[in-house]
């Protein structure tokens, strides 16, 4: 009997996997049932060293599926990313969508991103994600947009890996995910395609992805990062958007994300819980990427709390900057909650309910913290 020719889907849904045996079963069935059809699907799983039988669980899968599921087991890695760059090799789709293993997808997610790719001829597509039980972005999503860019779908405020590539693009510029880093590892292949991209565009008015709240599932936007692998990986990724962006208000509309998130977003009341040490590599490092990346005229244009951690980071003022952290003022009144991205605190935000108090008060309030 000659050997089955391969299937050649539209769509590799990629899978890193490690212990989330309670949640597969409702990711996997939100993929098989997609209304693209399951001749049009793929699953292609990476077990990361699970311990508590999801392996098994994906095997099991791959049984009742043989020609949908794929199915591979490895040494734990510590990282999501090795196991979806192992996914990306074995991947026939057309294209490929990352999902998480405790995440699922609504209903008509992939029909509706791959009928976008088709008639415009994009090579990323964003599909709304939903935040359940905790935030998600909500910038990105704010209206369809069909072939754009990077700038026209404000898509840098988007960078987490739940969307849909073209393959053939993932292939041609070697995107792949940073290894062993467990915070911000997309960042590199995501902005490495929104750059290459023949055109991104956004599915706005669907719910695509779920991002679910998993008590018993730890998330690694809740972890603090360890400092060197962290910040080294985010000043390669400001060197790839300043070798794509030239210098001035474009390139700076860029940088704002890294600036609030990455650097000052690591600088809330998480900071003032570290020990002396943690905190000092962090003042470091960040300050390293404030002096390389972050122009003078963007750092000028924050609000006032935030430009004075910026040049409490620089100065590598560790303890002031730990007393100001720790600071919560009293608001005069209940103000909504403003949109923020997945991930750490946005002091950006912070900084304009802040901003009320006048430089002295704001001076004498870090020196009372300073001396209690």
């Amino acid at each position: 009997m000659p050997p089955t020719s391969p299937r050649h889907p539209r769509v590799s849904v990629v899978i890193p996997v490690y212990n989330a045996v309670d949640h597969l079963d409702e990711c996997l069935e939100s993929i098989v049932g997609q209304s693209i059809g399951l001749d049009a699907v793929e699953v292609v799983a990476v077990d990361d060293g699970s311990t508590d039988g999801s392996g098994a669980l994906l095997d099991e899968w791959a049984a009742r599926h043989p020609e949908v599921v794929r199915v591979v087991h490895q040494e734990n890695s510590g990282a999501p990313g090795g196991p979806r760059n192992r996914a990306i090799g074995m991947a026939r789709g057309e294209f490929l969508f990352f999902a998480d293993p405790d995440d699922y997808l609504g209903l008509e997610a992939l029909e509706r991103m791959v009928a976008v790719a088709d008639r415009v001829g994009s090579d990323v597509v964003l599909g709304k994600i939903k935040g359940v039980g905790r935030k998600a972005p909500v910038t990105a999503f704010k209206q369809t947009v069909e072939g754009g860019d990077v700038f026209t779908t404000n898509a840098v405020w988007s960078l987490t890996a739940h969307k849909l590539f073209r393959h053939s693009l993932v292939r041609e510029q070697n995107l792949r995910f940073a290894e062993g880093i467990r915070l911000a590892e997309e960042q590199l292949f995501v902005m490495g395609a929104y750059f290459t991209a023949t055109s991104v565009s956004v599915v706005a008015d669907y719910d695509c992805y779920y991002l679910v709240h998993r008590e018993d599932f730890g998330h690694l936007t809740q972890e603090l990062p360890d400092a060197v692998p962290f910040f080294a990986n985010v000043a390669l990724v400001l060197a790839l958007v300043e070798r794509h962006v030239p210098a001035g208000p474009r390139r700076n509309q860029l940088l704002y994300r890294w600036l609030t998130l990455e650097i000052l977003g690591r600088f809330g009341a998480r900071y003032a819980r570290q020990p002396l040490e943690t905190r000092e590599a962090y003042l470091e490092l960040a300050g390293q990427l404030l002096d390389k990346h972050m122009p003078a005229d963007l750092v000028a244009e924050l609000p006032p709390l935030s430009r004075l951690r910026c040049r409490l980071i620089t100065q590598g003022a560790t303890d002031e900057l730990t007393a100001l952290t720790t600071l919560v003022p009293k608001p005069r009144k209940k103000q909504p909650k403003p949109e923020a991205a997945a991930g750490p605190e946005d002091p950006a935000a912070a900084g304009q309910e802040t901003s009320r108090l006048s430089p002295r008060r704001m001076a004498l309030r870090i020196r009372r913290q300073l001396t209690s």
